[in-house]
């Protein structure tokens, strides 16, 4: 059984806060889909850009890998869009036996998973003619 944590970070504020609390209720519904998954501790910050105190960051470091094995987050930038950063993280984590898994692809997946769809459909639509 995987002991699984939740990051999330979204900006300050009320609709900020409604955000931050979609993304937990988000991944903690992927983690109740996982049958070797278990739920066991979320952290959260609301901050706005990469500057600034992130208790919820600055604790689940700490906590890794004591509380669980496995960190989920919906993207990257969630724990830093400053590449740099995001690399220390990243390999604290890795150092720590921790896996970082990220349940939403980037953009740029995305894009590019919904241009091959349309390609399909294309491709289907011509078949069909």
């Amino acid at each position: 059984m995987w002991r699984v944590a939740i990051y999330a970070r979204e900006a300050p504020g009320r609709a900020g806060r409604a955000r931050l609390d979609r993304q937990v209720g988000h991944l903690a519904a992927r983690i109740a889909r996982q049958p070797s998954w278990r739920h066991v501790a979320t952290y959260v910050d609301q901050l706005a850009g990469v500057r600034g105190d992130r208790p919820g960051l600055s604790r689940m470091l700490r906590d890794a890998p004591a509380y669980f094995d496995v960190v989920v987050l919906d993207s990257y930038e969630r724990l830093s869009p400053n590449r740099r950063e995001l690399a220390m993280i990243l390999g604290h984590l890795a150092a720590a036996g921790v896996t970082t898994v990220v349940l939403r692809p980037p953009a740029g997946r995305r894009f590019a998973k919904a241009a091959a769809n349309f390609a399909l459909a294309d491709l289907i639509g011509e078949a069909l003619r």
